[in-house]
């Protein structure tokens, strides 16, 4: 790895079937062209900062709200094993509606906002590096070893489909190994613990220098920042994407939820002994599928205007594992220095049957 050291809430889910009527799939030959759900109109933010254009990450099944960023917050377990969910066929099928996809993935940038030093035992410089060995095991191509999570999107060593664009070009990548960090203390100018939408879009184009088409930029919070449009009260993480000097950017968001560990984790305990961050990781790897496969909001999606992840959200599928520590995980993902990890992701839908898989070898749901 190298590295160079520097959706959906259901609130939104009237706003999909709105907009998803001005979307007329007919006629739509070049990809760059394809209008989003939201029209033609680019992502914007409102007075508030919100930007009504992204996609969320919605929350757990099992949630229990606790006002996180109130006073006194005590955790809720979130106990039993994980969700294993359907094998059927999606009722709603996820299509092709006109605009690109992400072939390649040329870096995740990550923008690492607030105190990732705490004594909290999650927004920690270990939190960072399971969040890092994830992104490269997200990029590696299977040897056989390791579990080809990837490969549900990127059609590797699998017959679940290719997420095509038109004239034909395919999502080959959803990270990559190649990673740039930029660390931000919390800050007034962007809105100290409370980020807004646009606040986190500002950090993106603050850190981005030249922008490049090809990455995906994540802002990733930690646990004592609060996301106004909904973080642990609507949604878990977003993706969304910004033209910044003619290049569309895609970026997104996914908060630490140690403060509310219910909204948005599987289990309380978890593979690598930080069950936020192993949460955040399996948010991460959500939005890092949508984004390579829809990244302008006008690719691919479903008629509810659901993407891929958000049609597999909150099932993990049969192969899970229970470790020592009593915590489930379904995928084994290499580590850059050697070795591997386990993890708990959620399952990846197939664009060839609309189905929800853990394993493109082998097919395994």
């Amino acid at each position: 790895m190298l590295f160079i050291s520097q959706s959906k809430p259901t609130s939104l889910s009237w706003l999909r079937l709105v907009a998803i009527s001005l979307l007329s799939c007919a006629g739509l030959a070049v990809a760059n062209d394809a209008p989003s759900r939201w029209g033609d109109v680019e992502p914007s933010s409102d007075a508030g900062g919100h930007i009504s254009g992204k996609i969320s990450h919605r929350l757990a099944d099992r949630s229990v709200l606790l006002s996180p960023f109130g006073e006194t917050n005590p955790l809720a377990n979130v106990k039993g094993v994980p969700t294993a969910g359907g094998t059927t066929a999606a009722s709603k099928l996820i299509t092709y509606h006109g605009g690109p996809v992400m072939p390649t993935v040329s870096k995740i940038v990550v923008i690492w906002y607030g105190n990732w030093n705490q004594s909290n035992g999650s927004d920690t410089p270990a939190g960072q590096q399971l969040i890092r060995d994830a992104l490269y095991g997200l990029s590696v191509t299977p040897d056989g070893s390791f579990t080809n999570y990837s490969g549900i999107t990127t059609g590797r060593s699998s017959s679940l489909g290719l997420f095509t664009q038109t004239g034909g070009q395919s999502v080959n990548q959803i990270s990559s190994a190649t990673l740039t960090e930029f660390s931000q203390a919390e800050s007034k100018t962007y809105g100290s613990k409370k980020l807004t939408d646009s606040k986190v879009l500002a950090l993106v184009k603050a850190f981005a220098g030249k922008p490049d088409p090809n990455a995906i930029y994540l802002v990733l919070s930690a646990s004592d920042i609060e996301e106004t449009s909904g973080f642990l009260t609507q949604y878990c993480g977003w993706h969304s994407y910004s033209t910044v000097s003619g290049v569309a950017m895609k970026y997104g968001f996914i908060g630490n939820p140690n403060r509310s560990l219910s909204a948005c984790a599987a289990q309380t305990v978890s593979p690598n002994a930080n069950p936020a961050v192993d949460a955040m990781i399996s948010v991460i790897a959500h939005e890092l599928a949508e984004a390579a496969t829809d990244p302008k909001l006008n690719a691919w999606y479903n008629k509810n205007g659901d993407e891929n992840a958000d049609m597999c959200a909150w099932t993990f599928g049969s192969a899970l594992t229970q470790e020592s520590n009593t915590s489930y995980s379904n995928v084994t993902l290499p580590k850059p220095g050697g070795g591997t990890r386990r993890y708990l992701l959620q399952r990846a839908l197939a664009p060839s049957n609309s189905k929800c898989y853990i394993n493109a070898t082998g097919s395994v749901q």
